[in-house]
Parts: structure tokens; C-alpha cells; sequence
């Protein structure tokens, strides 16, 4: 059986018909994402790559226990960088079933948390994982293009290699005794609120109280004729610098889309310019003892 013949007695790509790519350009970058994502469940690099825009940004940093770090080769902006992270992967890993648990859908990105499981073909590490199959949990963002996903930009609960170890460190529950509500969410939502009003007020101090000394940043912003700045940060002192990039030339500022949960928040920023245009910034920032670690996104600016 060819590796075709397998993708299609799976039967993932019936749920995606060529008339959903019709109905809208929200309902298109859902199918455009998805038909990613099961994709990536083949081995087969030339498939997972026909469903990948020319015009890419990934941003795929490595989780360990100090953060989400990116080193060399973790921030790809050229379609062959993309290409070779594939096919270094399968030497890793490959994608056996991914479980979408949240799912955020808009005319130019789709936000999915899922659980995928995995089976190793290689090292993790420094742990021979052949074989090995562990599930992962990970929150993703695929903003969408006409030609494929422009991008995918990656968080993961956990380390890899401390999951396939199993020696994952599971957070310290909350001390409130009212174990009835999600009370991590509730925390977390008011990270969310205090670091979005240190963004509208424009004041370092207030923005630098919720990011940990060690936040790190892969973010890429399009200006109206989609030239492209990519921000990096692997430090709080750097993040700062950038937000103020980012969001220094917003008159106002609100959240259209906000999601919480016990270990990221994901929040889709709107804010408008001095000439009365608009920017959008889709942001995934991992937390950790009430802090945001990482700020992994997209943005473009609009008429």
C-alpha cells in the first residue's frame, strides 16, 4: 500500500471537503489548517510540505524546565528551513493521532489546543525513544494563506524528554479551598487583565511585573504590503523592547479573542493606529507560577 493509499483509507480527508474551502475565508482557514494537521499524521515530507505556504513563519521553540527556549533553527522563515525542520523530525519522531481540545477559528488563523501522541524513531535528547509512543500536549497557532498554513507557532506543556521518562513535574495545585472552581484559569485571567493594562498605558514597569526574567519571544508582524519584522527575545529586559514595538503606536487596545487555561493564555489583540488603521496580533503566552514565560505569535496590520 502506497503512503497515498494509506492517507485515504484513514478517511480524515472526507472531513475535509473542497466545499468547505468555499464557504468563507473563516471556514478556509479552517480547512487550510486542518488538512495540516492530518498532514503531519503521514511520514510522507513532500504531502506534509504541499500544505505549506511559500510565505512561512514557524515558530517551534524546545520546552524544557526552564522555559520555552529558542535556539538556532527554532524560528524558520524560508520555506527550505521549514522543509529540513520536517524532515529532521521524522528522525525524532513521527505524528501518530492528534485530539483538537480547543479550537479557535477566524478568517486569517486557527488556534488548537490538542493532545497528540506520538512514537519515536530516534533520540530524544539524550534518551533513544524508538518506538516509544507518549502523548503531548501542546497549543498551536496556524495562521492561514491562500497557498497553504503561513506558519506554526508551538507551545508544549511539558519537555518531551521528561515525558517520555516520565518524570514530568506537575504544578503545585492551588491553596484556595474552594477546589470547585478552575481556580488556575481564574488566576491566570487576571495575569491576562493586569498585563493587558500595562500594555494599554504603555508603562515597562507594569508590563515587566508579569514576565518572567527569562521570557522568551518569537513573534512575526506584517505591515499592509506584508513586509515582515520578526521579534526574538530570550530575556524579560528583551520582551519589554518588543511589546514596545509592538504595541507602543496603539492609541487603544482590546482583547477580541481570550482563552485561559491552567497552563497558557491565548488572546487575539486588536488595537488601533495613529492613522486610524488597525493591528492584530493572535499571541500564545505560557504561564508559570504566575507569570508569562513566552510570547509566541502572529500579527498584521489593517485598513
Amino acid at each position: 500500500m502506497t503512503s497515498t493509499d494509506a492517507r485515504h483509507d484513514r478517511g480524515s480527508i472526507v472531513d475535509l471537503p473542497a466545499w468547505l474551502a468555499g464557504v468563507g475565508p473563516r471556514e478556509e482557514s479552517v480547512h487550510i489548517a486542518r488538512t495540516h494537521v492530518f498532514a503531519e499524521t503521514s511520514t510522507d515530507t513532500d504531502y506534509i510540505c504541499s500544505t505549506i505556504s511559500h510565505d512561512v513563519y514557524f515558530g517551534v521553540p524546545v520546552r524544557t524546565r526552564e522555559g520555552n527556549l529558542i535556539p538556532d533553527g527554532t524560528v524558520l522563515t524560508t520555506y527550505d528551513q521549514v522543509r529540513g525542520y520536517y524532515e529532521g523530525r521524522a528522525g525524532s519522531y513521527v505524528v501518530l493521532a492528534s485530539a483538537q481540545l480547543k479550537s479557535i477559528s477566524t478568517n486569517w488563523y486557527l488556534f488548537n489546543e490538542s493532545a497528540a501522541t506520538l512514537r519515536g524513531t530516534g533520540m530524544i535528547g539524550h534518551v533513544d525513544a524508538t518506538d516509544r509512543e507518549w502523548v503531548v500536549n501542546s497549543a498551536v497557532l496556524f495562521p492561514t494563506a491562500p497557498d497553504g498554513i503561513r506558519g506554526e507557532v508551538c507551545v508544549t506543556r511539558y519537555p518531551f524528554i521528561d515525558i517520555v521518562t516520565n518524570d514530568v513535574e506537575s504544578p503545585v495545585p492551588p491553596t484556595d479551598p474552594r477546589t470547585y472552581l478552575p481556580l488556575r484559569e481564574i488566576e491566570h485571567c487576571a495575569l491576562l487583565d493586569r498585563f493587558l493594562s500595562g500594555l494599554r498605558a504603555h508603562d515597562p514597569a507594569r508590563i515587566a511585573a508579569e514576565l518572567r526574567p527569562s521570557h522568551s519571544m518569537a513573534v512575526r508582524l506584517d505591515d499592509f504590503a506584508g513586509h515582515q519584522r520578526v521579534f526574538t527575545a530570550t530575556t524579560g529586559a528583551d520582551a519589554e523592547s518588543a511589546f514596545a514595538q509592538m504595541f507602543g503606536d496603539v492609541r487603544d487596545l482590546l482583547l477580541v479573542t481570550r482563552l485561559a487555561t491552567d497552563w497558557y493564555v491565548f488572546a487575539e489583540y486588536l488595537g488601533q493606529l495613529p492613522d486610524g488603521s488597525i493591528r492584530r496580533l493572535a499571541l500564545t503566552h505560557p504561564v508559570e507560577n504566575g507569570q508569562l514565560t513566552g510570547t509566541f505569535g502572529y500579527g498584521r496590520d489593517e485598513a
